[in-house]
């Protein structure tokens, strides 16, 4: 059911993407002839109205399949007669709506409560609840390293005592004489017991374990700030995964090691962190639902040609010229870009099966 909930949601952020086009095309007397969920072959289709609400085969996107969006017809409500600020506006529609969402679900996180770092002073002010100590970053040779501690672990028992900040941890680390530790961690929902022998001799900056920790809370903002903690929180997500795909490209370009932490998933990847998160908590899975909203927002914003990014792009060429890019250029350069991301999606769905 878990994973069911996470597809559901993903197909539902699909239909509310493709609606941000649907809307402004109607806003502006553009023909939809089409608004599907799914890339065809179609299992589905009902015609109401002028349109045609589809769902298709293959669950990696949608489409709002437009009259006149690719080719010229000389008719009043043919998408190729529009001004280029409406047919700009049309396709930014979809992008647009991804942030919207994005932004309303980081309200209702804001709502039900926030994860955050604190600190010791800031746990004594009673405005924070469920704390956690999330491991942020783990030495490879370590003792914790070597016993499979993994960053991103929640550390819930040291010992048999449950621990809620690093302090607690830390002491009962220290007390352990160097005799090896129990350590239970709540891994992805799952709970896991490791093995550490914290050493006695250590660098400071290593510590005992080869660990360092966050202490993290939950706090809730009130029903009327929520809305703005949700619009900053869309925002510094959003740089904060512009910033990621930035080192991602630089990585690829460069042909370097990506930085410790950071991976690449498919959908595969995504269904098992969103099962993670919802297994977490509701609070988990909502900041995990926004998460990906705006990533969905970022990489549908790239000037691929199948992408609107890069219908976005062909737009600004057609304002500069002063005339459209031929329709065989454009249909040929976003099929092959189409074909291209499909195999990179199967690729990388293969990777996270671990069959490369």
């Amino acid at each position: 059911m878990t994973i069911f909930y996470i597809i559901l949601t993903l197909i539902v952020l699909i239909i509310l993407h493709e609606l941000g086009h649907f809307l402004l095309a109607k806003r502006y007397g553009v023909k939809v002839e089409e608004f599907g969920v799914g890339i065809p072959p179609r299992i589905w289709g009902k015609k109401i109205g002028e349109t045609i609400y589809s769902i298709n085969w293959i669950p990696l996107g949608g489409f709002v399949r437009l009259y006149g969006e690719d080719r010229s017809i000389n008719d009043e409500r043919s998408f190729s007669t529009k001004p280029i600020y409406q047919r700009a506006l049309i396709v930014f529609g979809g992008i647009a709506a991804f942030f919207v969402v994005a932004a309303v679900v980081f309200s209702a996180y804001s709502f039900v409560g926030v994860r955050t770092v604190v600190s010791e002073e800031d746990m004594q002010t009673g405005d924070f609840s469920d704390e956690q100590v999330v491991i942020a970053h783990v030495l490879e040779q370590s003792p914790a390293g070597e016993a499979g501690v993994e960053a991103g672990d929640i550390i819930k028992e040291v010992e048999g005592s449950s621990v809620k900040n690093s302090s607690e941890v830390i002491s009962l680390i220290q007390e352990s004489e160097g005799e090896e530790m129990e350590f239970k961690v709540d891994r992805g929902g799952k709970e896991v017991s490791l093995f550490i022998a914290p050493k006695q001799e250590y660098e400071v900056e290593e510590g005992a374990v080869g660990i360092m920790m966050l202490s993290t809370a939950e706090k809730s903002y009130p029903l009327y700030y929520a809305p703005v903690k949700g619009v900053l929180l869309t925002k510094d997500t959003t740089w904060m995964v512009v910033s990621g795909f930035g080192t991602l490209i630089k990585s690829a370009v460069t042909r370097s090691s990506l930085p410790a932490g950071m991976e690449v998933g498919g959908p595969v990847a995504i269904v098992q962190i969103g099962a993670g998160a919802f297994d977490r908590g509701f609070s988990e899975f909502l900041y995990f639902v926004g998460l990906i909203t705006i990533s969905l927002a970022v990489v549908n914003a790239f000037p691929i040609p199948a992408l609107d990014g890069g219908r976005l792009v062909f737009l600004a060429v057609e304002k500069i010229k002063g005339s459209p890019v031929s329709e065989k250029i454009e249909q040929r350069m976003a099929a092959t870009s189409f074909v291209l991301l499909i195999a990179l999606m199967i690729f990388i769905t293969f990777k996270d099966l671990g069959m490369f």
